[in-house]
């Protein structure tokens, strides 16, 4: 199919631009008109410029036209605010699509438009795009459609999303400055020993003076890094796109996962964040009908560690068995007693929806103390490797300086 970049009027007489998909001119003229529009210019835009089609009616995108968490989110915003006001909703899909700046995401919300059009409800034509709405907010706002309140989910859903863009913002925003702290420092030893020390070593070369252990070392790999510095450059990548490429298999993942939970600190932050996640969406789930089991496998495949995700599906086995979840959950290692008491408590009061998003709440607390421990402790730790070891090679490099000068004044 081939997108077409339009200028239609309306039955207003307002001008209107944008992008649709169609297999050729003439089916787009018709759709447009199909939507009430007037068509003035409809031009097929170039495939290079707007991504690849790969047969299966799906589009790939470039990095920079992707949709974002923040697209998702104003999406769900906007439909749940148009839904809760009366309006029809194909109207309101229309109405998002006429408005939305990320093209990636008009395409999304004109598919799902279109398939609404034809009669399907809201949560098939959301489940066709799996990549942004993921099967917990398909699951709910079909819960939503078959009970009737389907305003009430999306802003459930929309509560649930912007809570979690807020978690993972808080993380990021945290780590920004020691990482950019690691790759500013890794640069400026690597231009040291690459470019800058190797001029010293000619010059104490030509002196022919017995130089210090220190700078003897520094020299030597100096040398070496000067006439060989794009070879290690090149194992670096190679190795890295290795080792991104073994991440992205089942073993490999895993393998990173249980090293990552063994971390003192790292752990303990990746552990919070994923029983945080767990509960919330857990929690969530509940609160809008969704069977129990079909919550603990949605849950199950929401979270990104592959070691817990594992132990939620065991607890979804174990319930299907017909086991409690508590109980299921204190056969686990990686859910702590006071997680098990509370969900134990909810299930004996059958509010165990509302339980496990207090849960969440306290586990939200705990990620964000957990990643301030551990920016204080990395800061500190990587000034004083980075301070170490730059302050070694420059004292290295002094040394011999010294000496020299010493020995002319004598």
């Amino acid at each position: 199919m081939a997108v077409f970049e339009y200028e239609v009027k309306k039955s207003s007489g307002e001008l209107l631009k944008g992008k649709i998909e169609a297999e050729s001119r003439k089916a787009a003229v018709s759709r447009l008109r199909e939507l009430g529009y007037f068509p003035i210019k409809v031009e097929e835009i170039s495939p290079i410029l707007e991504g690849i089609s790969d047969g299966a009616g799906k589009r790939k995108t470039f990095f920079w036209n992707r949709v974002r968490l923040k697209d998702r989110n104003i999406f769900l915003r906007q439909l749940a605010n148009l839904f809760e006001s009366g309006m029809v909703l194909s109207r309101a899909l229309r109405t998002i699509m006429e408005q939305t700046p990320n093209p990636a995401m008009i395409k999304i919300v004109e598919r799902v438009y279109e398939d609404v059009q034809k009669g399907s409800p809201l949560a098939d034509a959301l489940e066709k795009h799996p990549k942004v709405f993921p099967a917990m907010y398909c699951s709910m706002v079909r819960a939503g459609e078959t009970g009737g309140m389907l305003d009430e989910v999306l802003w459930r859903i929309v509560s649930f999303s912007e809570q979690e863009e807020e978690l993972r913002g808080k993380i990021i925003s945290a780590l920004v400055y020691p990482i950019f702290l690691l790759a500013v420092g890794s640069i400026a030893i690597f231009i040291l020993v690459s470019f800058v020390f190797p001029k010293f070593v000619a010059v104490f070369e030509d002196f022919n003076a017995k130089l210090p252990l220190p700078t003897v070392v520094v020299m030597a790999f100096c040398t070496f890094m000067g006439n060989w510095w794009w070879l290690v450059l090149l194992i670096f990548v190679i190795l890295g796109f290795s080792i991104y490429r073994f991440l992205q298999t089942t073993d490999g993942k895993k393998l990173m996962d249980t090293i990552l939970l063994r971390i003192p600190v790292v752990g303990d932050l990746a552990q919070k964040y994923e029983i945080a996640k767990f509960a919330r969406t857990f929690g969530t789930l509940m609160d809008n009908g969704v069977p129990v089991l079909t919550a603990l496998r949605i849950t199950g495949e929401t979270l990104t560690n592959t070691v817990l995700r594992e132990e939620v599906l065991k607890i979804h086995d174990s319930v299907k068995e017909g086991d409690s979840i508590s109980d299921s959950m204190k056969r686990c290692v990686h859910f702590p007693p006071i997680v098990v008491s509370m969900f134990a408590v909810g299930e004996e009061g059958g509010r165990i929806g509302v339980i496990a998003k207090r849960v969440a709440d306290a586990y939200d607390v705990e990620v964000d103390r957990a990643v301030k421990t551990l920016v204080t402790l990395f800061e500190p730790i990587l000034i004083i490797i980075m301070g170490v070891i730059i302050g070694f090679l420059v004292i290295a490099m002094l040394l011999p300086m010294l000496t020299l000068s010493s020995a002319i004044g004598a």
